[in-house]
């Protein structure tokens, strides 16, 4: 083996042994393989969690909320006073033809850009 042939298969080395501690995705899990149908003889069907997928599905989504509500209370900062929070989001009701809506607005003293805060462009 050449030096350089060498060098190569070291790095691949170390570049597998360090994607081996890394966690990696799990596509199907335990549960979705097929499997022989005890009622029906000769037939096959798919592996489901106790209680079918809907029940595992509905656990699965509750646990990701549930994190992602810690997450989010980890980031919430006091609103400061004086400052009204932004509400509502539904869309505005049409204009009469020929007439715009005003780019900005005051709010307290302070000039901001109705747009951005609608959320909408029309």
């Amino acid at each position: 083996m050449t030096a350089a042939l060498k060098a190569r298969v070291a790095r691949l080395e170390a570049r597998h042994k360090a994607a081996n501690d890394k966690p990696k995705g799990i596509i199907g899990g335990e549960y979705g393989h097929l499997i022989p149908n005890p009622d029906k003889p000769g037939h096959l069907m798919f592996s489901q969690p106790p209680g079918g997928f809907a029940e595992y599905a509905r656990a699965q989504q509750n646990a990701l909320q549930s994190e992602l509500r810690t997450f989010f209370a980890d980031m919430i900062e006091p609103q400061p006073e004086g400052i009204p929070a932004i509400v509502g989001t539904e869309p505005l009701a049409p204009l009469p033809k020929n007439k715009k809506r005003a780019r900005y607005i005051e709010v307290n003293g302070v000039e901001l850009d109705a747009l951005a805060l609608r959320g909408n462009r029309k």
